[in-house]
Formats: structure tokens, C-alpha cells, sequence
């Protein structure tokens, strides 16, 4: 495990490991000047100091306070198809990270008949989130307040789903769902860069509901520490259905068609591990998992690596998530098969239905496409 893989997995403990409790000991002074700042700021948009815009169209937050590796993207695509299986005009916004042109404005990924853009422009994310949602928009843009009018004009919307934007202020929303991971929680309670916080931990009072995601693990302390925060509203337990893994032709792999030794994982997400882990925990044999940093924009020198990986291991199966199949233009080498893992949302009891109610308590709304 290198010093960055170590440093992304150690940061979200309550009690971090030496040396990386010296290190966030060392950086406290300038994360609590962050935090002033980041707290400064969102008291100067609750007061109307700095003014924010006020969409026509019904606005849902589906973010997180710490960064990355919640679940996001499940929730969205989970909120998205039972809006639009209710009939709403529902569209997707999302940032674009990493995407060409990320600077220069709003722009579609997707309207309803499909893709527009490829995922050097649109960013991996917003691509994935249009092909699991056909027929639901998808914008992008920095900007989030600029991306909604975008949808407001091109599409008529009546919902946008916001996807990352909790601490995008510049936008009102009608209900902010903030994602915790069941089992880290909020780490050290620190901000960036002496933890995992985007703002202060009293930032949560602003959400309208908690979404804990419990897949790899339920800590109560995690409940007990938002309440603590100032939070007074619902929370959710949710968590991933266990990986589908597709291949190239369509079918979908069981645990029996991968033969010994079994598959090489390889992903460039917030949390790469627990995509080893769920894979194991399907009943999918895993002999090697290659970690990339997240976001990471794959060359063909990265599958020659892990073609030679899997040639040592006699391996003949490479699994990987949506978010990094999408940045996979070329092809494998020969003797080589991608298996593409696909995940859905699952709730504890009616979970899914209440946060359903909650987000459009409109009587048509229902659970679907989850």
C-alpha cells in the first residue's frame, strides 16, 4: 500500500494511526482557519449577504460533507428513476469533474434520446449517470446555479437532481440529502487538510436529511455523532445490492463462471477497497486488486500493467466499476475479458419509500428502478 493509499484509508478513522495523527496534529491551525472561513461563508448566504439563485423547478442535493466515497451516484440514479417512472420531467446536474472545458460553462451531456457528449467532455460520472438513466437529461457544469437554468431552458424540467452539491450555496434547494459513510462516519472531525471535511461538522444542521450508507459496515456512534453535530432531521440507512458483473456480450457472470484463480479488480475511485471487498462478499474470487487514484484517466500503458498482472496469475477476467469502464476507449489485449460491475440501491425496511416521500411527497411517487 503506497503513502496516498494509506493516507485515503487512514484519514477517516476517529483515531488516526501514527504518524498521520502527527501529521492532522500539525495541520489543525490552517484546516481551523478553513473551517472559519467555509463557516463565515455559509452564514453570509443565510443571511442574504451573498445572494443565491431560486429556480423555478423543484431543486434535490444529493451530497456529502466528507470527501468522496458515500454513494452518491446510487442515490441519484435511484432518485431519478422513480421520479421519472412518477412522471416528473426530472433532470440530473452534476458537476463534470475532470471534464474538457470543465471552466467554460454549463453544458448537456445527455437530453432524452441520448448521449451528446463523450466522456473527455462530459466527465465520467455524468456519462454513467446517463447510460443507468435513458431517458432522464444529464448537465454539466461548475457552476450549479448556471447548469439548473440550462435544464430549466433546454428541457422544462420540474425536478433537477443535483449530484455533489451540498456546499454550492449559490443555489437554493428544496431538500439537501447529505451521504455518511455508515462505518467511518466523520472521521477525525477535522476539515481538509487535517481530515475529511468539506465544512465544519455543524454544517449539517443545514441538511434536510442524513443518508447513511451502511454497506460496509453500521457504526451507531455515526447516528450519535450527527445528532451531536446539531442535526435534527430524518435519517436513512441504505445500501448497495451485491455487484452484477457484465460482460462485453451482455450476459451477467455468476461467482460459478469465473474460474481459479479468479479475477483481477482494478478501480479509480474515492474508495477502491470496498469495491474489492464487495466483489468478495458477492462470492466473487478476487486474486489481485490494483488501486488507481481517484478520477484517474487511464493510458494504454495502465492495461499493459495489469495485462501483465494477470498473465503472472494465469488470470483471464478484468473487473472493474462503470465509472471506470466509461474511461476505457481502447481495447484489451488478447486472452483478456472486461467485466463491467453494476450496483443498485437497497434500504433497511420502507427506507427507500420514506426518503422517496421526502424528496416528492407528491402522491404518484413510488419506489421504482431500484
Amino acid at each position: 500500500m503506497n503513502i496516498a493509499d494509506r493516507l485515503s484509508r487512514d484519514i477517516y478513522r476517529r483515531r488516526l494511526p501514527f504518524p498521520w495523527n502527527a501529521l492532522s496534529f500539525a495541520l489543525a491551525p490552517v484546516a481551523w482557519l478553513y473551517g472559519v472561513v467555509m463557516h463565515l461563508r455559509a452564514a453570509a448566504y443565510a443571511a442574504g449577504w451573498l445572494r443565491s439563485a431560486r429556480p423555478a423547478c423543484r431543486v434535490i442535493s444529493v451530497g456529502n460533507l466528507t470527501m468522496g466515497g458515500t454513494g452518491k451516484t446510487p442515490v441519484t440514479l435511484f432518485l431519478a428513476r422513480a421520479l421519472q417512472a412518477a412522471g416528473r420531467r426530472v433532470v440530473i446536474v452534476s458537476r463534470g469533474y475532470r471534464r474538457a472545458g470543465e471552466r467554460t460553462g454549463a453544458a448537456v451531456v445527455a437530453d432524452r434520446e441520448g448521449l451528446r457528449l463523450d466522456v473527455a467532455a462530459a466527465g465520467d460520472e455524468p456519462v454513467v449517470l446517463a447510460r443507468r438513466a435513458p431517458g432522464v437529461p444529464v448537465v454539466v457544469g461548475a457552476k450549479r446555479a448556471e447548469a439548473v437554468a440550462l435544464a430549466e431552458r433546454e428541457f422544462a424540467c420540474d425536478v433537477v437532481i443535483c449530484d455533489d452539491a451540498f456546499s454550492h450555496l449559490a443555489l437554493r434547494r428544496d431538500v439537501d440529502l447529505v451521504l455518511v459513510h455508515g462505518r467511518d462516519g466523520l472521521g477525525n472531525r477535522r476539515v481538509v487538510p487535517a481530515g475529511p471535511l468539506r465544512e465544519p461538522v455543524r454544517a449539517l444542521r443545514r441538511a434536510t436529511a442524513v443518508v447513511l450508507n451502511v454497506t460496509t459496515g453500521d457504526d451507531p456512534g455515526v447516528a450519535d455523532e450527527a445528532y451531536r453535530a446539531g442535526f435534527r432531521g430524518p435519517m436513512f440507512r441504505v445500501s448497495y445490492t451485491a455487484p452484477q458483473l457484465r460482460a462485453a456480450s451482455g450476459k451477467h457472470l455468476t461467482p460459478d463462471d469465473v474460474a481459479a484463480p479468479g479475477l483481477l479488480a482494478f478501480a479509480a475511485t474515492a474508495r477502491p477497497r470496498d469495491f474489492f471487498v464487495g466483489l468478495r462478499r458477492a462470492g466473487f474470487p478476487v486474486a489481485v486488486g490494483e488501486a488507481f487514484p481517484d478520477h484517474h484517466t487511464y493510458v494504454p500503458d495502465d492495461l499493459a500493467r495489469l495485462a501483465q498482472l494477470a498473465a503472472q496469475q494465469g488470470i483471464c477476467y478484468l473487473a472493474t466499476t462503470e465509472k471506470d469502464a466509461v474511461k476505457l476507449p481502447f481495447p484489451l489485449p488478447d486472452g483478456l475479458e472486461l467485466l463491467v460491475a453494476e450496483i443498485d440501491l437497497a434500504g433497511e425496511g420502507d427506507d427507500l419509500q420514506r426518503l422517496l416521500d421526502l424528496v416528492d411527497p407528491s402522491p404518484r411517487a413510488g419506489v421504482a428502478g431500484g
